[in-house]
């Protein structure tokens, strides 16, 4: 089969290999890139604990001049790619949610024992899913939402990639993000405005992340939000 992978790069390279040791053809056409914009200092008076929601944000973390008091904080995280991407970064007491914002939100307020009376610093994307601070705010707990990177959409989609999808020569396309299927719907339109994707699968690791593309393609959604489980409904189906 071959595939489509949108993601960002590094992580289109991680999930394309990952599709070809399997014996399959994936093509990477990340349409976002990824632009660092991290505050010279964070203000860390009163912060008990990270909320941490993307490996990028991690990685943003280890670099920054703070990253040894950074790392000195628990972490809690969205799920458990984020989990293993920031015990890799060198964080030491992580809990994982495995699972959404409101999993994730749900998991701070139940170890909010761990974390009054300071608060939560959620680093975070600029454009982002769901309102953590909104849900810890709603459970009484206090947390500040910091933008540390934000996703940029890339000029236009590989000439081959364009081909291919002009000659429906694609299987499947994968979509991680609500801004990546923005961004792939514009460039879509951009490259190939009067063809006709209706047959194409998308497999979307959410019903959020499908939306934007939902008009214009059949969008299957994973029956978890990972990878793992998008692979598999991806296998199994395309």
């Amino acid at each position: 089969m071959r595939f489509l992978v949108t993601r960002p790069q590094p992580e289109c390279r991680r999930t394309a290999e990952r599709l070809r040791a399997a014996g399959h053809r994936a093509d990477e056409a990340p349409v976002l890139h990824c632009v660092e914009n991290p505050p010279a200092r964070f203000d860390l008076a009163h912060v008990s604990a990270l909320a941490l929601t993307s490996r990028r944000a991690i990685a943003v973390l280890a670099g920054h001049r703070q990253s040894a008091e950074l790392r000195n904080l628990p972490v809690y995280t969205v799920g458990d790619a984020t989990a293993e991407a920031a015990r890799q970064a060198g964080f030491g007491q992580i809990f994982s949610a495995d699972g959404d914002v409101a999993a994730l939100a749900k998991l701070i307020l139940d170890g909010r024992d761990r974390i009054e009376p300071g608060s939560v610093l959620y680093p975070a994307a600029q454009d982002r899913a769901g309102d953590l601070e909104g849900l810890l705010s709603g459970g009484k707990l206090s947390c500040r939402t910091i933008d540390v990177y934000r996703m940029v959409q890339v000029d236009s989609l590989p000439e081959e990639v364009v081909s291919a999808l002009q000659t429906n020569a694609f299987d499947c396309v994968l979509i991680y993000s609500r801004r990546s299927a923005e961004a792939f719907r514009a460039l879509l339109a951009a490259a190939c405005p009067d063809h006709n994707f209706r047959q194409l699968p998308v497999y979307a690791l959410s019903q959020q992340a499908g939306a934007p593309l939902s008009e214009i393609m059949d969008v299957r959604v994973a029956p978890a939000p990972n990878e793992n489980a998008l692979l598999d409904l991806a296998l199994t189906q395309c």
